[in-house]
């Protein structure tokens, strides 16, 4: 049965490692949307500013704690599906003590970004993801190839649960310092009061002049995709899981057709049919077992490399332990026993001792 062993082993690691991986992207990428926990950004519909009355109005609701205005900056961060924008809230300096405070975000190097500069400060998950270190410069002044108007350079490196970023509202309110100031888009960041951001998000979306980007459309942004790459690794998985089931069932009918005659003599001494089927049942079931763990221990080992050498370098931070993962691969020592037991069940009940041992001499 030693072929048998080294295909459900085999099988079970590669499941776990590829299904490990798909599940863990999209676990970290929702990393990124931990910060809408504690916030919400209302930005107009048409123009490039809230009126100020509306403002008013959002502010007086009882579930808010704290208005801060903002605008649109973002890097440009590589990811392993292509480039991806990161948002910077930009706010000023008393704003950015409030915001990480509430994210339990800290500073790691350098320094906040002092008002009225192009200074950033940048999550070490970015950093990584780009290859960056302190004194960066990024922006279309820098590369063309990026995105973000102007010229900006990183003086600070975050750490903490939530990945943020933060830069100067005043540098980029200023057209004299920013001359893109008046096409940035107002952005308020609109910071709930503990245990109350649903009660928010309900009463902001019921608001017709603003659009709203909360914890739900930030989560359904990320994901559409993933949900539909994962369903369909899941279901080749199970197609895998069927075929080596069906090999393993032919695998071990020839196993059991070379000890035809130690189960005919068996039966001819006295052993029943259920007595013979339990012990078959259970080496299957050994072996099942084995293979399985044999897997398990080899793909966790897998992961974990790929993890530590591959993934944490580039600032994707994935999870070890995942339950979805090994709940799939358990599928396929179960159907490859239920079906290597069926066949043998039936080759059981047509057994006839007397014939095969006649037959032998």
């Amino acid at each position: 049965m030693l072929p048998a062993l080294i295909i459900l082993t085999f099988v079970v690691m590669l499941v776990f490692v590829i299904l490990s991986t798909l599940t863990g992207l999209r676990e970290s990428m929702l990393v990124y949307t931990l910060e809408f926990d504690e916030w919400t950004l209302v930005f107009p519909k048409k123009d490039t500013r809230i009126p100020k009355a509306l403002l008013q109005e959002i502010g007086a609701h009882p579930a808010v704690e704290r208005m801060i205005d903002s605008r649109n900056c973002f890097v440009r961060v590589k990811t392993l599906i292509g480039p991806m924008p990161f948002n910077l809230r930009a706010a000023r300096r008393d704003e950015m003590d409030f915001l990480l405070q509430r994210v339990r975000a800290q500073l790691r190097d350098g320094k906040l970004p002092d008002p009225g500069t192009n200074e950033v400060a940048v999550h070490e998950n970015i950093m990584k993801a780009n290859g960056w270190s302190l004194a960066r410069e990024f922006g279309v002044d820098v590369d063309e190839e990026d995105w973000m108007l102007g010229r900006f350079k990183v003086v600070g490196i975050l750490k903490g649960p939530v990945p943020v970023g933060v830069c100067s509202f005043e540098f980029l309110n200023n057209p004299l310092q920013y001359a893109f100031s008046a096409k940035l888009w107002e952005r308020e960041i609109v910071v709930a009061k503990p245990g109350r951001t649903a009660e928010l998000n309900r009463y902001l979306r019921t608001l017709k002049d603003v659009k709203v980007y909360d914890k739900a459309r930030a989560v359904d942004d990320v994901t559409q995709g993933f949900d539909r790459i994962i369903l369909v690794f899941r279901f080749i998985s199970v197609l895998l899981i069927v075929v080596v089931s069906f090999v393993v069932g032919l695998i071990n009918n020839i196993f059991f057709s070379q000890r035809i005659d130690e189960f005919a003599v068996l039966m001819a001494i006295g052993h029943t049919q259920k007595r013979l089927f339990r012990m078959v049942a259970g080496e299957t079931a050994a072996l099942m077992a084995v293979s399985w763990t044999l897997g398990l221990g080899l793909g966790i080992g897998l992961f974990a490399a790929f993890r530590a050498l591959v993934m944490d370098p580039r600032g994707i931070p994935l999870p070890l332990w995942q339950p979805g993962p090994v709940l799939v691969s358990l599928i396929l020592p179960i159907v490859a026993q239920a079906f290597a037991v069926g066949t043998v069940l039936g080759k059981l009940r047509r057994l006839d001792p007397v014939t095969i041992i006649e037959r032998r001499g």
